[in-house]
């Protein structure tokens, strides 16, 4: 299975002059941990809430008009769409990461691969192995 079989397609992504206060208030409306910076469609930087809690305050200025690449994490991984699964959950190991934007063959942004994505899948393998299980299993 690929990762963009498992992977979120409607990826809110802003431009790396959005402000920080525009991305902090979408990503409320939106109910959304992260939002993916891109330029021409291709990621950039991730900036998560977390990231606009604590790095928020080590803004020169007014922290409404700073811009979001400011604090965004620049050395960005990404993953191809075509990439198996077991290799996007080690390459997440590896960085220690909990999410990877998925690219396309020209590198443009196409979906977002996070750890709840990869527990979610786990689930639904695991509950149609139980399944099976049960069936193959003798009553008692």
């Amino acid at each position: 299975m690929t990762v963009y079989a498992c992977c979120q397609t409607n990826v809110v992504s802003v431009k790396p002059d959005a402000t920080v206060q525009f991305v902090a208030k979408l990503m409320r409306d939106k109910n959304i941990g992260c939002v993916v910076v891109t330029d021409n469609h291709q990621p950039v930087g991730i900036v998560t809430d977390r990231d606009i809690a604590l790095r928020s305050e080590t803004l020169c200025g007014e922290p409404e008009s700073a811009l979001i690449e400011s604090i965004m994490t620049r050395d960005l991984k990404t993953i191809r769409k075509d990439t198996g699964i077991f290799d996007a959950i080690q390459e997440m190991k590896a960085s220690g990461i909990r999410r990877m934007p998925i690219v396309d063959q020209g590198g443009r942004l196409v979906g977002l691969l996070t750890v709840d994505d990869l527990i979610r899948l786990l689930a639904r393998e695991m509950a149609d192995i139980a399944r099976i299980i049960g069936k193959e299993s003798p009553s008692l």
